[in-house]
């Protein structure tokens, strides 16, 4: 499972859930995390879990809908553990519940359908794969941080950064067929993701996302581990133009440039962010403004650990020998820390 860090195709290996981790961990995380933004201007967020940590390691589903003009939907649910499936490219969550996808005979998605009913949600969507995934090792299966002595691993995959999807959507008494575009990704971690000031942590702050822009697709992130794994940074990019990568970096940074306080949870989240990355005669920049915050809170209740996930505008250009392509579109994404990063004041001096 030793590999050098490169960016390499997704492989079976990526897809399959990995069931020798997190034997008996509450705290262990496995899960598909899938981003629809839907033609009708709806943006829908899916996890499947295999173990979700807020459910002491049990499955798990979490969808939030946001919808222009309507109240945003957060829904949950829970399933015990012989209630939930694996399957090489998806999985199983009781009788109504299922992600399935298909690879090609080299072993790139080529395709997959999501069926979920919860709470006075249901939903089937199908789909295409334009963007093929990537992994950053030539490893498989391709973990960000992986140590077999401790079994300790960290690993995230965009399996399908950009997939062509329609369908239905039930939304308690109403239904409304779907055209729009999906992310999809797979994530696992035996370290917290954040925590506790000072704690051992994977990620200690973060920036992560995907934004489409015509025919472009960029997906990214910038991840620091805490100060005991020496605050390293992981930071691949990688841009697609239809379903070529054009450029693929680990020269990348992702900066908050401004924050702000959102009114209605009274937390922080970035305002203002810039992504910038470079490779040969390839160079990218993009800011990222005009969030709509689709999920804010204070991690695993912890007071100052934040994380916020917003849905907004890209404005990028991607220069090349002299000549510059402006793009423009839409971006989800997220930001993050671990508690004590942000010892923001809350009163005078004293």
């Amino acid at each position: 499972m030793h590999g050098v860090r490169a960016f390499r195709p997704i492989t079976p290996a990526e897809l399959a859930w990995q069931t020798d981790l997190g034997a008996g961990d509450p705290d262990y995380v496995e899960l598909w995390w899938l981003d629809a933004a839907l033609d009708n201007g709806w943006q829908l967020g899916i996890g499947l879990y295999r173990s979700r940590p807020y459910d002491g390691g049990r499955p798990a589903i979490t969808v939030n809908l946001l919808r222009p003009g309507h109240k945003y939907l957060e829904l949950h649910t829970t399933f015990e553990p012989e209630e939930f499936e694996p399957l090489p490219f998806g999985g199983r969550w009781g009788t109504g519940n299922e992600l399935e996808g298909e690879v090609s005979a080299a072993g790139d998605p080529v395709s997959f359908r999501v069926r979920l009913e919860v709470g006075g949600v249901r939903l089937r969507l199908s789909g295409s794969v334009v963007c093929a995934g990537v992994k950053f090792t030539t490893a498989s299966p391709g973990f960000t941080h992986y140590r077999p002595d401790s079994g300790t691993a960290v690993g995230w995959w965009p399996v399908a950064p950009r997939t062509d999807v329609s369908g239905r959507i039930w939304v308690d008494d109403s239904v409304v067929d779907v055209r729009g575009r999906m992310h999809a990704e797979k994530q696992l971690s035996s370290l917290p993701l954040a925590g506790a000031s000072r704690s051992r942590s994977a990620q200690s702050v973060w920036t992560w996302g995907h934004f489409s822009c015509g025919d472009y697709t960029g997906v990214w992130t910038d991840s620091a581990a805490s100060e005991q794994l020496g605050f390293r940074h992981f930071t691949p990019f990688v841009l697609y133009r239809g379903g070529e990568p054009i450029l693929s970096t680990f020269a990348f940074a992702s900066y908050v440039e401004r924050f702000c306080l959102e009114p209605a949870t009274g937390l922080p989240r970035p305002e203002v962010v810039t992504l910038k990355a470079a490779a040969g005669d390839l160079e990218f920049f993009a800011r990222l403004t005009g969030g709509q915050v689709s999920d804010q809170f204070e991690l695993n209740g912890t007071p100052g650990a934040y994380y916020c996930r917003q849905v907004g505008a890209v404005d990028a250009e991607l220069y090349h020998w002299g000549r510059v392509t402006k793009l423009s579109g839409e971006a989800v994404h997220e930001w993050g820390t671990q508690a004590g990063n942000f010892p923001f004041a809350v009163g005078g001096p004293g």
